[in-house]
């Protein structure tokens, strides 16, 4: 029961949702807290679905309790509390989880502190007597990112176990060059540029980049420079404001702003347009973004890492890559050589996959005969690391006993026409000519399809542009040899 003049702790269940926002007010004045609630009542939720819950703490020690108890989304609280205050509580919740948002509620008198809060890590701050207009536009803000985070915090689960599970295995000097840029990386904020071919595992190192660094807990985005439309992305990178344009229904923040604190990944940063590449010139010499309609500069400190398979410098020089930029992103330079370059870690690295894969599907350990691991070592991987990883997951579910041999390397590896005959697999050698011929040809078309997939991470657009090939005529042989073999990536 809520007495005028005190508040006892109380929950209001608005969800219609399977998951709602939680939304925690921390507030000992009863007027002050209907005042809130009746502006959260108000408020112009429809973008967000319209689904929360509501709890209420009189003080910053039960709001703790709450947040250490059950999934808190949103923090709304008041700046003078009993006991600890609201400066302080801040300072609480981000050591419990930085990801939270806290919207701090004062009165114009005190705006210095919220200021100060804002410096500690709150998201932002509404004036008394709330405003339900004011409140909701902030609150649009903040539960977005909120989603977000949580998100966030699901794929950075799932990326870390990925990221364990596959970590990196070697032992030659271009695997241990590697494994010291990324320590050397990930002990300053310097802008991190990896070059490399498709395939290389150049996410995984940006990753092990933040995972390594002081900021590990904090965010870490990603952006695909070559997936995303090109009308959309300032928007992704930058966020945007509510009726910039035609769609935009309410405020956006930008993946950028969403990593502050931590390390936004630019994949593909080559296949930025030079407008953009400005923008995201000036966002890297001046540490401050503005979303697309706004008027709000907001600072940020965090980390960039951007990744390319295709030559900057080239770029550069056709002017179709800014030079500045290009100089600006490459502050420090890991080169990832290809699988083919350093063929004394695949038997490391096939074995590791291998001996994870069999356990995670309750299988018995199996190991490779001498043949099977050379026609591994000896294979081009064009598709590369990406590559020897989808073989290796084929061959562990295909396997039935407890050696893996040549040919059941043979039945997962793309082969050449030569490596067809030369194998002296009797499909290729006991038919008739014209009928080996075609038999071959097909192979061929079928390994070299596999081959450009695996090269461009399953991106028909870029593995048909590779070949020489038109798009449409790719795609009709990838129907009439691959079948449902392949799902477009794209």
């Amino acid at each position: 029961m809520m007495t005028r003049g005190t508040v006892s702790d109380i929950r209001t269940n608005r969800a219609n949702s399977k998951v709602p926002f939680t939304i925690l007010i921390v507030e000992d004045n009863a007027t002050d807290v209907e005042l809130m609630l009746h502006a959260l009542e108000s408020a112009d939720l429809k973008p967000l679905g319209g689904d929360f819950e509501m709890e209420v703490r009189a003080t910053a020690e039960g709001a703790l309790q709450l947040i250490g108890e059950q999934t808190v989304d949103l923090v709304l609280t008041d700046m003078m509390l009993p006991g600890m205050d609201g400066l302080d509580l801040v300072s609480r919740i981000q050591k419990i989880d930085p990801n939270l948002p806290v919207i701090m509620v004062t009165r114009m008198n005190a705006i210095p502190l919220a200021v100060d809060a804002m410096r500690r890590g709150a998201f932002d701050y509404v004036l008394k007597p709330v405003n339900a207009e004011d409140l909701g536009i902030r609150l649009h803000r903040a539960i977005r990112i909120s989603e977000v985070l949580r998100r966030h915090a699901i794929y950075e689960q799932r990326d870390r176990q990925e990221f364990e599970a596959n970590s990196f295995v070697g032992s030659g000097a271009s695997f241990e060059k590697i494994v010291r840029s990324i320590q050397e990386a990930a002990q300053v904020r310097s802008t991190v540029l990896i070059t490399g071919e498709t395939g290389t595992g150049k996410g995984m190192i940006a990753r092990a980049i933040h995972q390594q660094s002081p900021e590990s807990s904090r965010p870490f985005q990603v952006i695909d420079c070559a997936t995303v439309p090109e009308g959309m992305m300032e928007s992704e990178l930058f966020g945007h404001v509510r009726g910039a344009f035609t769609g935009a229904i309410a405020d956006k923040p930008g993946l950028i702003e969403l990593a502050n604190g931590g390390s936004v990944f630019l994949d593909e940063i080559g296949e930025l347009p030079l407008l953009l590449q400005a923008k995201l010139l000036r966002v890297l010499e001046e540490s401050e973004v503005r979303a697309v309609g706004g008027t709000r500069v907001r600072r940020i400190n965090m980390r960039f890492i951007a990744a390319t398979n295709r030559n900057l410098e080239a770029r550069v020089r056709e002017g179709t890559f800014r030079k500045d930029l290009y100089y600006r992103l490459a502050v420090v330079s890991i080169k990832v050589p290809p699988l083919r370059e350093r063929r004394e870690d695949i038997p490391i690295i096939a074995r590791h996959l291998f001996s994870r894969l069999l356990r995670s599907m309750g299988k018995g350990q199996c190991h490779f005969t001498e043949e099977a691991m050379e026609l591994l070592v000896s294979y081009s991987w064009p598709g590369n690391g990406r590559e020897l990883r989808n073989v290796v997951e084929r061959m562990a579910m295909l396997t039935t006993g407890d050696t893996i041999r040549a040919h059941d390397v043979r039945s997962v590896i793309p082969q050449s026409e030569a490596e067809s005959l030369a194998s002296g697999e009797p499909s290729a050698t006991i038919l008739p000519y014209m009928e080996a011929k075609e038999q071959v040809l097909e192979e061929f078309t079928k390994s070299y399809l596999r081959a450009k997939l695996a090269q461009h991470g399953g991106v028909i657009t870029k593995a048909a542009e590779d070949s020489g090939i038109p798009r449409q005529h790719f795609s009709l042989l990838m129907k009439r040899f691959l079948g449902s073999e392949v799902i477009e990536n794209q």
